[in-house]
């Protein structure tokens, strides 16, 4: 009894941080501490999705339920950020050198972020006084860029590769305690926003790349590195519909509503957009019908935006969400896939703009107030149907 109640205890601890006054990343990164506690001073326990390199250090739900996006998961254990090994010491029981944020970059193995900044003429600023942070992308996230693009930024060091380094880079330093939710700061290049999004479930994003190992402090600053380069961003959710061809008959849509408006305004969206394609699988007479009422188009368009950005690298788990409209859908993943009321739609993911992010879909959401009498009807009726057919499906082989 008394080691049951033990057991409980440490889970209702592990399960409770959410008390500690202290940021969602860094409560999850404790947690993460607490379960290797036993390999050790300063190890952290991370879940690494199997057939993946991402590594995520584990959260109460991830961890009991062995998987992150339906997808298995292996168990690692690491040092915690700012902490590292000695040969013949159990775990990590040393602080990690504190270095310019030029060396830090190779202590974090973003050797490639190193080596551009090598190239260019950033070393030299790294190197020597200021408070930076330098959001450093990993080398793996640097083989994602396309090949054409890295060319041209390694043909021109001085300027086009100087200046996608300055835009990883903000003029003070940011630990990610500092970093809150809808957050928006100044890079280093042009005064381009970076856009923070640092979720209850301690992923943080910076214009939707995630943290994937944060807060090594250095000298002149701090690096976090990310698992993707992110670019410059200068266009609204309303920009990308007006250049965007695929999107033409949601932006026919959106104005009809007079939705377009407010996505011409600062705020902190998320639009699921329907491509053509998704329009041109309904029937003819059913968008006419929809078009031909203000309101209803209006409830339609609304579905598909959320007030909140959600960045896909911080969906880990089904999480149902209040729409524009009123009501709710379900954002989840199935490994890299995002889903939408659990069915995989997303074509393309993480259109960061200057006021949200756009996910495009291969299908038009259509909420209940949309529909007419019939259809309602018609669902009702099917599930219905579907409810019978399954007790007399049970009912035969009981017998």
């Amino acid at each position: 009894m008394h080691q049951l109640l033990v057991v409980t205890s440490v889970l209702v601890a592990l399960c409770s941080l959410g008390s500690v006054d202290s940021s969602a990343y860094d409560k999850i990164v404790t947690h993460s501490r607490i379960r290797a506690r036993k390999e050790g001073p300063n190890v952290c326990a991370l879940q690494q999705v199997q057939g993946t390199k991402k590594k995520y250090f584990s959260t109460c739900r991830n961890w009991y339920k062995g998987s992150i996006c339906g997808k298995k998961t292996l168990v690692l254990y690491e040092c915690c950020p700012g902490y590292i090994k000695l040969e013949g010491t159990r775990g990590c029981p040393a602080v990690a050198p504190i270095d310019h944020v030029y060396g830090t970059l190779g202590l974090v193995k973003a050797t490639t972020t190193q080596q551009y900044s090598d190239m260019s003429k950033l070393r030299e600023e790294i190197e020597g006084k200021g408070s930076f942070t330098m959001f450093a992308p990993s080398n793996e996230a640097w083989e994602q860029v396309e090949s054409d693009v890295r060319s041209a930024l390694v043909s021109n060091v001085n300027i086009e590769l100087y200046n996608a380094l300055h835009f990883h880079m903000v003029n003070r330093r940011l630990l990610t305690k500092d970093m809150k939710n809808d957050m928006t700061v100044t890079s280093m290049y042009n005064d381009l926003g970076i856009y923070i999004n640092h979720y209850s479930n301690g992923i943080v994003t910076v214009n939707c790349a995630r943290i994937i190992h944060g807060n090594q402090v250095a000298t002149n600053g701090v690096v976090h590195v990310i698992d993707r380069v992110i670019r410059g961003v200068a266009n609204n959710i309303k920009d990308v519909l007006d250049v965007t061809d695929e999107l033409s008959s949601f932006k026919a849509a959106a104005l009809a509503s007079g939705l377009m408006d407010k996505l011409d305004q600062p705020g902190h969206y998320t639009l699921f957009a329907p491509t053509d394609e998704a329009f041109d699988k309904l029937s003819p007479g059913y968008m006419e019908r929809i078009m031909g009422d203000k309101d209803v188009t209006a409830a339609l368009v609304n579905y598909h935006l959320l007030k909140s950005v959600q960045c896909s690298e911080a969906i880990m788990a089904g999480s149902v969400y209040e729409t524009a409209e009123g009501s709710t859908i379900e954002i989840g993943c199935d490994g890299d896939s995002l889903t939408v009321n659990g069915i995989k739609m997303v074509l393309k993911k993480d259109i960061v703009t200057t006021n949200g992010v756009i996910h495009l879909i291969d299908r038009v959401l259509i909420p209940d107030s949309a529909k007419d009498g019939m259809e309602l009807m018609g669902d009702s009726q099917s599930t219905f149907t579907d409810m019978v057919s399954e007790l007399a499906k049970k009912s035969s082989s009981s017998r």
